[in-house]
Order: C-alpha cells, then structure tokens, then sequence
C-alpha cells in the first residue's frame, strides 16, 4: 500500500487585539493587529485569539525613527510561554487557533508592536517582492490582513507609492493604508488618506537599500486593490494643472483625462466614485447623473477639476440581424444597439410572445425550448422606446463535450512527477479536434493536477448543459489502485477518488457518457480482471453496474483490475514531452493521430473504412495496440509487460469517433 503525505491547507489569521488595564494608545482603528504604544509612559498588554493553528511572531519597530528597547512577554493562563527582548522580531511560537492569549511589553521608545502570522507576506521577516514601476494586484481576502512587501530603492531621491482599492467593476472597495519601513524596522513614511478608500505616501529612499512595505484595511473590509510604486522621469517633477476647470459626460460613457492635464500624474481619484469612477490609466468613467471632482497626484504636486455626469435621454433601439436562429437547448445573446449610443440609461426588458418556443433572461440571453417559431421584444425599462424580432427554433443538435485531467505532480516521495501525463492529455485534446460529427465537433477544455473538490467542480462545469441526445466524454490519466472491490484513482494533491463516487457524479449528467480511465487498476471500474475468468470474483465496476441502469455508459479502461498501466517512450533519454502512457499512444494511433510527429494519422480502428470508429472498434484495436508497445519494450529490456485494455459494454456498435475521408 502507497503512504501518501498530504499537504495541509495554509489558513489565514485573523486576531481579535481587545485592550487590557493597562492599554496605551491606540494608532489605527479596528482590529488592525498593530499597535502604537509609548513605552517610555506605561507598560502594554494587550489580549489576542488566533483563529488558525500555525506559528506567530511578534515584532516591535520603531514608530518616529528613534531608538527603541522592549522587553515582551506571553502568556497563556497566566503562565510565560515564550519572551523576548530588543528591537524586530522578540520571538515566535506555535499558537492554537481559538485559544487566549495574553502580550506584555514594556521598555522604552516610541513603539509599533504588530503579531503576525509567520508566513510568506504576512510578516515582516516574510514579505512579497515588489519592484519600481511594476504595478501589482493582491486581495485582502480575510478581514484584518496585513500584506508586507519589500523592494530595493534603484535610485536616490523622491519615491511615491499609491495603493488604490477595488477593479473597476467591483463594488469591494476597502478603505486602504500603507506605512513604509527601512531595513531596520524604522517607520519611514505614513499613508496620506484620499476619497474613495485610496492612500498614498511619499518618501525619500536611498539607492540600494532595502524597503519594507505594509499595506492594511483596518476596518476589517475586504477586496481587491492595486499597488504601484513611481520612480517618475524628469517629466515626473513638472507641476500638475488641468486645461479647464470642469468636463462633462454622459451617464454611461468615458473619457480619457491624460488628454487634459499637464504634466505627470501617478494617481487618480474621484471624490464620489458612484458617480464617476476614475480608473489607475486616468479614464473616467460616467456611472450615473451628478456632480463630482477627480483629483490627480504627482510626485510634488496635485491638481483637481469638477466633472458633471450628465443624463442623455434614450432616443431608439434596435435588434441586430434580420431574425434569430437557434436549436433546441442552444443559447444566444441579444445583441442590441442604442439610439444614440451613449444613452445614459441603456437598462431593458425581454419578452417573448411564446414562451414554450423561446425564453429569456433578465440579461438578454435567448434560449430555444421547442421547435417553432415566436417573436422577442426589447424595450427599455419605462416603456417609451422598443424593437422586436422574429425568433426561429430549429431541433435540438448532438452536442460534444470533452474534458481532459491529467495528474501528473504527487507529493510522494518516490514517482513524484508521473512523467507522459500532461501528454497524454494533450495529444487526445489535439486528436478531438479533428473529429467531426455532421458538422458539430467536441469542445475540450484539458486540467492538470486537480484536488477531488476540483476534479468534481469541472466535472460540472465542463459538462453542464448537456441534453439527453448530447455526448459528455471524460478522459483521466493518473496513478491508481485496486483495493476492496474498487478502482480508486490517485490525484496529484494526495486525495483519491473512488470509481464508484466517479460514477455517481456522472450519474446526473444526460446523455450519453463516454471514459476513458488511463491508471493502473482501472478495469476495476468496470469489474474487469486481465483475464475474464477471474471476474468469477464476484467484483461489480461501478459504471457497468450503473450501466445496466440505463446504458448510458460507454468506457474504456486501461488496464485489468489486477494490473500496472504504463507510460512509454522510445529511448531512454527521453523527456516529459516525449514519454506518453501505452494507452493513449493507442487511442491517438486508433483514433488517427501520430502523437509523436503531432500530425494527422491513419485511422487504424476503422475496420470497414467508413470514417468513423465505433465503440468495439476502438477496443479491439486498442488491446492490440497496446501490447505490441509493450512486446517492443519487452524486447528491450528483457523484462515482461502485460496490460490489457477493458470494455465496458463489449460489442458496443455506439460511434465514439468519426472523421472526414480525405
């Protein structure tokens, strides 16, 4: 039995600080784990409930720049578990999650005590790089988080760092600050606050050394923001001034800023973002009727105008295409053009005439329910302007669908990289492409190295929407096993999933449902030894069990139940691009496609030539194909190899493949 080591979750902190007797002042509102104390006045303690169990230091930095010296202990129930004394980083020590704790500090100088968490960008001692002139995006994903950055200063002279909240079409907007440290733990410079939930700082920085970062919302928000440090050019110092002193635009509409203003700006901000939000490349953009004023910041300068958001009446619309076309089951977006085409309100309404034939979304998306014919009208949401279209619903088209998982990363300690995997994968991505069914072909989409939470999440993504008459066809290369009547199949995280659970994810999908299992142990499955005799073990796989349910399984395994799969290369250099498992060197050479040369090949499962392969087809091929790579490899080594390729139903005539004679 293989022993995996599974990787745990790294949790996030958050720290509850509630002030004790002999609490100093406080720096930053909220639960913001930093706190400004004058130890030179009064001792400090203050409590604290980590909510992750993980490793913690505590660290004191110097608030003004001038020297600091503390003594600090912890305590839990009372008792001293870990101290330390100085300057940075006091100690560390492994907390649990839910329990108290109690801090002591006393010393001297004006002090910033912050306990962090003793992981990457957490901590002081941990930070994130960041680099001059190389905007960053990072989330504050849990209420209370500290980000630490560091850079090193290129050159000598005035740096401006600005921290803007939020995307652009994101209501996260948390209200943001930043404080900049040099390598000794001295704060260098503080956030300046502007509208919106935005800061900026300014400071002197020496060229070559090292700068600590620490950005923060203390009042516990959440959410996106975007982080830039300027070093500007000479054009960079010239004073900022704007060349009017109000625009206006339209609800709905934008304008470029840079066009307007003078000189150099790093930052801009908009007084009332609900009205007009301005964008980090300096676009404004109209959200609704009003009045608003957008500041821009410079290295040494600022300069601000108002902005007047103005309402633009809605005149006419019309539908794009004479009519709309689609299957059964198919969707299709309503394209619709405004009159004039920054109308401030361009909100609308959908409604089909007949709503067995067609429905609609709120947001204008058309799907076809049953063959016929109806008529869709728009209007905007007062009613005083409309277009209609007449609607056509043709039957229901088989629909392909594949998705492609290849595990090919283990946290074992031997066989940590199953080599060939991402191959295999993609040479069977490629393949499909060149399938054609009357016209319709598989959509694939290929992943590798999934979590069973994972590989559950894109089975129902890839496969959503499918239709009775549709095909939904998994293929999954991995490690395996065989144990208690099951096949399990091993995932790259260390997790397994079991046939039988596989089984029951597929279950709710329509259609027909084609797999392809490339592990060791697969023909477990499918209650299939490498020889059949041996099935007289009374196994029962789990898709052909589901199968007599309703036979809507179509599977090909790799292996028996009993067996090794194999992956195979043809020297013994070989390299990750060059290795690929037996089995889907089979199905690529069945199917017509030389995954060595990546061209198009020879259908050897077509037996009778008619272009298309059917189930039985391929597996015939496949068992033969199969084994003569192994009876090559045999030949080579001296060593004896055997996997035999199972089915699941036997004799199926179900075409699982077909393609346009040339």
């Amino acid at each position: 039995m293989r022993y995996l080591k599974r990787a745990a979750l790294a949790l996030l902190l958050l720290i509850w600080i509630a002030p004790a007797a002999s609490v100093g002042a406080l720096a930053l509102s909220g639960s913001d784990p930093m706190l400004l104390a004058d130890l030179s006045r009064a001792d400090f303690q203050f409590d604290y409930v980590p909510q992750a169990n993980s490793n913690y230091a505590l660290y004191i930095f110097s608030a003004d720049g001038g020297s600091v010296e503390a003594h600090a202990e912890l305590l839990e129930g009372g008792e001293v578990i870990a101290e330390g004394e100085g300057y940075g980083e006091l100690f560390s020590m492994w907390l649990v999650a839910g329990e108290t704790y109690t801090v002591r500090v006393h010393g001297s100088g004006n002090a910033l005590i912050e306990v962090a968490r003793d992981t990457l960008s957490r901590c002081f001692s941990q930070p994130l790089e960041a680099r001059e002139n190389e905007p960053s995006q990072k989330m504050i994903a849990h209420a209370y988080d500290a980000h630490w950055y560091s850079f090193r200063a290129e050159e000598t002279g005035m740096l401006m760092l600005t921290c803007v909240p939020g995307e652009a079409d994101s209501e996260a907007a948390p209200a943001l600050r930043a404080m900049l440290f040099d390598d000794g733990g001295a704060l260098v410079a503080r956030f300046e606050e502007l509208p919106g939930g935005a800061c900026m700082l300014r400071a002197v920085t020496e060229a070559g050394r090292n700068y600590y970062l620490r950005v923060s919302a203390p009042a516990g928000e959440t959410g996106y923001y975007f982080l830039n440090l300027h070093r500007p050019e000479e054009r960079g110092l010239e004073a900022l001034q704007f060349s009017r002193a109000a625009y206006s635009l339209a609800a709905g509409s934008e304008m470029q800023m840079e066009q307007q203003i003078q000189g150099d700006a790093l930052l801009w901000v908009s007084e009332n973002p609900e009205i007009a939000l301005a964008l980090p490349d300096g676009r404004i953009l109209g959200l609704r009727p009003g009045q608003t004023r957008i500041t821009a910041y410079g290295m040494h300068s600022e300069a601000s105008c108002t902005v007047n958001v103005e309402y633009v009446a809605l005149e006419g619309l019309e539908i794009a295409g004479e009519a709309i076309r689609l299957s059964v089951g198919d969707d299709a977006d309503v394209i619709v053009e405004f009159t004039p085409g920054d109308a401030s309100d361009q909100r609308l309404r959908y409604r089909v005439e007949d709503p067995r034939i067609a429905s609609v979304s709120r947001d204008g998306v058309i799907r076809g329910l049953q063959s016929g014919e109806t008529t869709l009208t728009v209007a905007d949401v007062r009613g005083s302007v409309s277009a209609s279209v007449q609607v056509i619903v043709t039957p229901a088209v088989r629909k392909y669908r594949a998705l492609l998982v290849s595990e090919q990363n283990y946290p074992f300690e031997e066989n940590t990289v199953r080599t060939g995997s991402a191959t295999s994968a993609q040479a069977i991505a490629t393949l499909l492409e060149t399938a054609q069914f009357e016209g319709a072909s598989f959509v694939t989409r290929s992943r590798e190295d999934l979590s069973k939470a994972e590989l559950i999440a894109e089975l129902r993504s890839a496969f959503r929407g499918a239709t009775p008459q549709d095909v939904s066809l998994l293929y999954i290369t991995c490690h395996g096993s065989y144990a208690g009547g099951m096949s399990f199949l091993e995932l790259s995280d260390g997790s397994s999933i079991s046939a039988r659970d596989l089984e029951r994810e597929l279950r709710s999908i329509p259609g027909t449902v084609v797999v392809f299992i490339d592990s060791c142990g697969s023909g477990g499955a499918i209650g299939a030894a490498s020889e059949y005799e041996n099935f007289a073990r009374g196994v029962t796989g789990a898709f052909s069990g589901a199968s007599i349910r309703g036979s809507k399984y179509k599977v090909i395994a790799s292996a028996g139940l009993d067996q090794d799969s194999y992956r195979i290369a043809f020297n013994a250099e070989a390299n990750a691009g060059e290795m690929a498992t037996v089995f889907a060197r089979a199905l690529c050479d069945g199917a017509g496609w030389d995954l060595d040369r990546n061209a198009r090949g020879t259908m050897g499962a077509d037996q009778n030539y008619d272009g298309s392969i059917t189930l039985n087809e391929l597996y015939q091929y496949m068992s033969g194909r199969v084994n003569w790579y192994l009876e090559n490899a045999s030949s080579l080594t001296g060593q004896s190899y055997r996997q035999s390729v199972q089915v699941y139903p036997e004799g199926d005539p179900f075409v699982i493949f077909t393609r346009e004679l040339e």
